[in-house]
């Protein structure tokens, strides 16, 4: 695992590219997860985003772009909110219910799950894509959170929180990224006034009991043999509570496999010249044996292991086609 949260990160500037060429890419770049257009006036597109835990953090200054889900809802299996905190210049927003305009210290959630559209006017705004299961420990049932605004002062704390966290994104060490997503829990429940009192309890200890899980398993992944009993004596819960925890990801197995693919994802975006061959990667991470491993890799990325490694080589870590490529797999593990 990479010692640093600065491995998965990326960047996108319309300055670097043409003007044609440059809206264009940063369409392919968000075609995952929006339907993205012109809007009024020029377009410009500054964007830094990191991966943290079960966060996705960006800071974006944009302008004549509009972003949608609507038809895509359906069918893409999106499953999380996104937060936005908008720092300077304004966002109008289309949700369900009248049309708002976002300026500068609003704060709203947003679920991928419904529909949305925003457009930007030389906007500042820092967003955060968030799993399901935190913004319910967090602020309780999800139902009724589409279009929530979090105003001042009950956001503040927040957004100077998610701040910090964008100015020290690359140098934050991957062993605090957990402990930042507890205290990010914690203060978007504080953010929430009124809805924040509606997180439960019970929300909270399974987001801590998945997290135990966790830590417990990313050092034995090389153990193929990895039983639930190991697990479940390992993190300090029963059987029953294990399989409870997890079976809404598809069970204990599935969970364990889709944290070998993430490591296996990351030491392929480290594009290291000397890292292991895939034999010796199947090997340290766990998979029964390199077949599997290119399998289970393929399904989830679109990309064979061996693919993946070509789409990377001789390209810098900014390049909009090597973002596009993390930006996807760090989506598809958010839900």
């Amino acid at each position: 695992m990479p010692s640093s949260a600065a491995a998965d990160s990326f960047r996108f500037s319309s300055d670097d590219h043409s003007a044609d060429e440059a809206f264009a890419l940063y369409a392919t770049l968000y075609s995952r997860g929006s339907d993205v257009s012109r809007g009024d006036g020029p377009f410009f597109a500054r964007v830094r985003g990191w991966r943290l835990d079960k966060v996705l953090l960006f800071e974006r200054r944009l302008s004549g772009v509009v972003h949608a889900r609507r038809e895509r809802i359906a069918g893409d299996g999106f499953d999380h909110f996104v937060l936005t905190h908008v720092l300077e210049g304004q966002v109008r927003l289309q949700v369900p219910g009248p049309p708002r305009l976002l300026g500068p210290g609003a704060s709203i959630l947003l679920d991928t799950r419904r529909p949305m559209r925003t457009e930007h006017d030389d906007a500042l705004i820092l967003t955060a894509s968030i799993a399901r299961d935190v913004i319910e420990a967090a602020l309780g049932p999800a139902g009724r959170l589409h279009g929530q605004v979090l105003a001042a002062p009950d956001n503040l704390v927040l957004a100077d929180f998610l701040a910090s966290l964008a100015r020290h994104g690359d140098t934050l060490a991957s062993a605090a990224l957990p402990a930042l997503g507890r205290a990010f829990v914690d203060i978007l429940s504080s953010a929430g006034g009124d809805a924040a009192r509606a997180g439960r309890d019970d929300q909270r200890r399974d987001l801590s009991r998945r997290e135990a899980v966790r830590r417990f398993v990313i050092p034995r992944l090389a153990d193929r043999t990895l039983s639930v009993e190991a697990i479940a004596a390992g993190a300090g819960i029963s059987r029953s509570s294990l399989y409870r925890l997890f079976e809404k990801q598809g069970g204990v197995a599935r969970f364990i496999q889709l944290i070998r693919l993430d490591a296996l994802r990351r030491a392929l975006d480290a594009q290291d010249p000397a890292a292991p061959d895939d034999a010796a990667l199947a090997q340290r991470l766990g998979f029964s044996s390199p077949a599997q491993m290119t399998r289970l890799f393929t399904e989830a990325y679109g990309a064979t292991p061996a693919a993946y490694r070509i789409a990377l080589a001789d390209k810098s870590r900014d390049d909009p086609g090597v973002s596009k490529q993390r930006w996807d797999g760090w989506l598809g593990e958010l839900g």
